[in-house]
């Protein structure tokens, strides 16, 4: 291990306390920012503080988020990256609170990219060698990288909150078969059954409904998990067609709050007494953030492959 390890606050990492971050690192952790700014053309400027600290020879942990707009946070990452690369520093690790493009995870339709793979490489390619996220929509993905790369799930940091707005009576529903692990991860914390939504078509009008597999929900605060919130559509149809269906109250979840222009009015009007989430990107209106610096620095050490 290098005697000294610099973590790095890139621009998309804002909103993260620093006395968060030196509570749980060592006190031979040296915590710095890049400075940053936009040319009048627009273009993207960068600089590692080479003035603050000494570079060369030591591991280095970048903590920068993808979130919009999500091409210029991820070239600040490759440049940031390349200024370090440049330095001669030890060991590059990255730790990206939200991944962007993760859900282009393969080709659709005949023509497009697999985005997420293009992301990884670039990432690797800039000198990155050890690569942390949270909760990223696919983790099969994270073997595109090509160096060590590990998917931290937080849904335990959730579980006060929730429990403070509705002790009991609680069953966690996926929206869909693809978020049943979230659901499960979830319902382990709470101590509560979990569920998903499977749409059932009438067969007379054609009309699509969403209803739980297995569970019923009269009576029950319904909790839905899902990794991002990003219009809100999904999230909104859930909650109207689960209290359609007797839940006495829902609670939103997610990872990621996107909130993509007037999402969180969708989920309210539909219903939803309270939207939760991680702040693995900027703080948005309507939505009650549970902080994940702290757990995620905890699991990174915990690794052992960066020394903090």
């Amino acid at each position: 291990m290098a005697s000294v390890t610099v973590l790095l606050l890139g621009p998309q990492a804002w909103w993260y306390r620093r006395e968060d971050i030196v509570e749980v690192t060592s006190s031979k952790t040296v915590l710095l920012s890049v400075s940053y700014k936009d040319f009048p053309d627009g273009e993207t400027y960068v600089r590692v503080p080479v003035d603050e600290h000494e570079f060369r020879g030591e591991d280095v942990l970048v903590v920068h988020s993808l979130a919009p707009p999500q091409d210029k946070s991820l070239w600040q990452l490759l440049l940031i990256l390349d200024a370090l690369s440049s330095l001669g520093t030890r060991k590059i690790a990255v730790f990206i609170p939200y991944m962007a493009y993760a859900r282009q995870d393969k080709v659709f339709l005949k023509g497009e990219p697999v985005s997420i793979r293009v992301l990884m490489r670039a990432i690797a390619l800039q000198g990155a060698k050890v690569l942390f996220t949270v909760d990223i929509h696919n983790p099969q993905t994270l073997s595109e990288f090509g160096g060590y790369a590990e998917n931290l799930l937080m849904y335990e940091l959730l579980k006060s909150p929730i429990e403070r707005k509705a002790p009991e009576n609680l069953v966690v529903i996926a929206p869909d078969r693809g978020a049943i692990q979230r659901a499960e991860a979830l319902a382990r914390a709470l101590g509560a059954d979990f569920d998903y939504l499977e749409k059932l078509r009438d067969r007379n009008t054609g009309e699509i409904s969403l209803k739980p597999k297995s569970l019923n929900v009269r009576g029950k605060t319904a909790v839905i998990v899902d990794d991002i919130i990003s219009t809100g559509g999904t999230i909104a149809r859930a909650t109207q067609h689960l209290l359609e269906q007797g839940a006495s109250n829902v609670l939103v979840v997610a990872s990621h709050a996107l909130m993509v222009g007037n999402a969180g009015e969708k989920i309210y009007n539909a219903g939803a007494r309270a939207i939760y989430a991680l702040d693995t990107l900027p703080p948005k209106e309507g939505v009650k953030y549970v902080s994940c610096i702290k757990s995620a620095i905890s699991k990174i050490k915990m690794a052992g492959i960066i020394d903090l």
